[in-house]
């Protein structure tokens, strides 16, 4: 492949990921409309479901907000039936936040995307499966580096 046919094909390649960024951020508005939260709540859903569980203070620290605010994440989230503060089992002093059959249900709305991208899979090899798998994984890495970055030329 040509300098040139590379340079062009990797372009496309990253204005394709930018691209997808905004749909994922259109389809979590989506989502977070239809369920009555706001994004970063949403996100939170995300975070305690992949989990099972998790502690406030993970929370806080995943998502970047202070204790306060968490505090009031995890009310909303409460008051809407998606999730509940428990006693954790091994050790009384902490609380840890957990989905409910409710809010198990949000992930349910993401059933057709899930769908959608086991298709989108079935035309790859194995090799080409591993090499997507690999570009993503650097890619989050990217976003995350630079999101901290970010975050620390501000403080």
């Amino acid at each position: 492949m040509s300098r040139g046919v590379k340079a062009a094909a990797t372009a496309s390649l990253l204005a394709d990921a930018r691209g997808l960024s905004g749909d994922f951020d259109s389809l979590s508005q989506a989502v977070a409309e239809r369920v009555g939260l706001s994004p970063t709540d949403l996100l939170a859903m995300d975070l305690i479901s992949r989990d099972g569980q998790t502690t406030a203070g993970q929370l806080a620290n995943r998502l970047h907000l202070t204790t306060g605010a968490i505090t009031g994440l995890i009310d909303r989230l409460e008051q809407s039936g998606l999730a509940k503060r428990t006693a954790d089992a091994s050790d009384r002093r902490r609380v840890l936040v957990v989905t409910t059959a409710k809010g198990d249900r949000v992930g349910e709305l993401f059933g057709p995307l899930a769908i959608a991208l086991r298709r989108a899979t079935e035309g790859y090899s194995e090799k080409e499966l591993v090499t997507l798998s690999d570009f993503l994984r650097k890619l989050r890495s990217a976003v995350a580096g630079a999101a901290e970055i970010i975050r620390k030329s501000t403080e």
